[in-house]
């Protein structure tokens, strides 16, 4: 079969995954749209992990971090280093359906007023179906529904033009955890056009990890970090509803995955939730070309 090629470059975090490397990059390869190339980012793995990589010298260009910086900061880097005026983004676990790039490009060809453009995707777990997470959300993404926290964007169903990641300074590699929440803020806060696609073009991985007790209490400090950041945008959004509800969607998206006393936060979280309703003239800078 012969394979058209594109102006994307697909850029792949790497972090001491071996056994599902193979799985994401054979993806990348099946396309019947190729990339223009395919990044890898080592981002500090073990030696052995590292090591694994070789064996795609040849089709990919694999870019060594000499310590572990976190995906923002991975990703980042082959954003900085791709070639292509388009960036598809893929985590080492996750898998694109081979179609992927050929529709997104298409759509971003056919839409020139579109910055960047996600698809739905396939949740995918150690035991258990598959799910279908879809979109019932606003697209364009506006930045009141960015602020809610209910339509992150799953990063490997992104397909962004490379100016919008100059212009914004790409991921905020202080964020360990929600830097794809922060991101999509800062996107739709910058009149950035971020369109949905229904079809599903992804499988992402949802792994059974068991206990996750032990990382509530960083769940809920990358929250209220990302709050602070930008409350002065939830306060011209939803005003004091916006802290209210997200102080409120904080505990129950914690009480998740809390064994114990996890029933306590969705009941006090739900409790304290409202709707979002934004603010009387309240004007989304995503929108405001459009009125």
């Amino acid at each position: 079969m012969v394979h058209e090629m594109s102006d994307i470059s697909a850029v792949i975090s790497y972090y001491n995954r071996e056994q599902y490397i193979d799985e994401a990059i054979q993806s990348v390869l099946a396309q019947t749209l190729q990339p223009l190339e395919i990044i890898i980012v080592n981002d500090g793995s073990r030696e052995s992990s590292r090591r694994y990589l070789d064996r795609y010298a040849a089709v990919c260009t694999i870019i060594d971090l000499p310590v572990n910086v976190g995906l923002a900061a991975a990703r980042n880097e082959g954003i900085r280093r791709a070639k292509g005026g388009l960036i598809a983004l893929l985590d080492d676990d996750d898998i694109w359906l081979p179609d992927k790039l050929a529709i997104q490009q298409r759509y971003l060809e056919e839409n020139p007023a579109c910055d960047a453009v996600q698809s739905a995707a396939w949740a995918f777990f150690t035991h258990g179906p598959d799910e279908l997470w879809g979109f019932d959300r606003p697209s364009p993404l506006t930045l009141a529904a960015a602020l809610t926290g209910e339509c992150t964007v799953i990063p490997a169903s992104l397909v962004a033009r490379k100016e919008l990641f100059q212009h914004l300074g790409s991921f905020d590699e202080r964020f360990r955890l929600h830097e794809e929440r922060d991101f999509e803020i800062r996107l739709a806060a910058a009149g950035y056009r971020l369109q949905a696609i229904p079809e599903p073009l992804v499988r992402f991985r949802r792994q059974s990890h068991g206990n996750l007790s032990s990382r509530w209490i960083n769940r809920l400090v990358w929250d209220a970090k990302l709050f602070w950041k930008h409350r002065a945008l939830y306060r011209r959004a939803y005003g004091w509803r916006g802290t209210v509800n997200c102080i409120a969607s904080g505990l129950y998206r914690a009480g998740k995955y809390v064994r114990i006393i996890g029933g306590v936060f969705r009941l006090v979280g739900g409790a304290l939730k409202s709707e979002w309703r934004t603010r009387p003239g309240y004007r989304d800078p995503v929108l405001a070309g459009t009125d």
